[in-house]
């Protein structure tokens, strides 16, 4: 019979690639003494670190896994886990040997060694990290450029503001000044100031029967007066 000891794995695919970001793998070592090792991964690491930050939990990268242990017995195609926490699971041999049929999962030999880890899988995790974190660095990029140019738009839109409340400047401010001053009456156009006396009196025009005074010298004169008993001045 071939042995049949080494590494065996159970990709649980998501279809969208990046296996180590984003799928789960179940992996079953069998040792040449009799133990084995089942390692369960419970969620994909996109999964879990989505889970922690929704929880306010710290963000990691290291995926969560069950680790079971216990002694296997083979009897041709059959291999029977006998699990230390008192399980017992039956697995069945592929016709060529290259795999383990556990259940619903069909688990690939991936390598004669147990105590290294497969280089397929290394090989295939160092490309999964780069690509991801190439991806990372795209979507970090886009993400800075679209917070800049939200910044530059809050500030453009902050700034108009503060210009349509900022003070008036002096020319407006005197503009605002001539708009609201009131306009002084106007003098009326048919009425035409007499001459002013030396002294700097102005005689008012006298109404219709009223009492006269004098343009030359603003005395006042008794009506129906010709001369100014003042100045002796003609009266108009």
């Amino acid at each position: 019979m071939q042995p049949i000891t080494g590494q065996y794995e159970c990709v649980h695919s998501s279809g969208v690639g990046l296996d180590y970001f984003t799928s789960r793998i179940d992996r079953l070592i069998l040792h040449s003494d009799g133990r084995f090792v089942l390692t369960v991964q419970k969620r994909s690491r996109v999964t879990h670190a989505a889970h922690s930050l929704m929880g306010g939990e710290q963000v990691t990268a290291a995926a969560p896994e069950t680790r079971l242990e216990g002694n296997y017995v083979r009897q041709d195609r059959v291999v029977s886990l006998q699990f230390d926490n008192g399980g017992l699971e039956e697995a069945q041999l592929s016709s060529n040997v290259d795999g383990l049929q556990i259940g619903p999962n069909f688990f690939t030999k991936v390598s004669d060694l147990t105590l290294l880890p497969p280089t397929h899988r290394l090989k295939q995790d160092m490309e999964d990290i780069a690509k991801g974190m190439k991806i990372a660095r795209t979507i970090g990029g886009m993400a800075a450029k679209a917070a800049k140019t939200i910044q530059g738009t809050l500030e453009s839109t902050e700034g108009s503001k503060a210009g349509q409340t900022s003070p008036q400047s002096p020319s407006a401010r005197q503009q605002d000044q001539l708009v609201q001053s009131p306009t002084p009456p106007s003098t009326p156009q048919h009425v035409t100031p007499g001459p002013q006396s030396p002294s700097g009196f102005t005689p008012q025009t006298p109404s219709t029967g009223a009492v006269l005074y004098c343009d030359q010298c603003g005395a006042r004169c008794s009506p129906g007066k010709h001369f100014c008993n003042n100045c002796g001045n003609r009266l108009a």
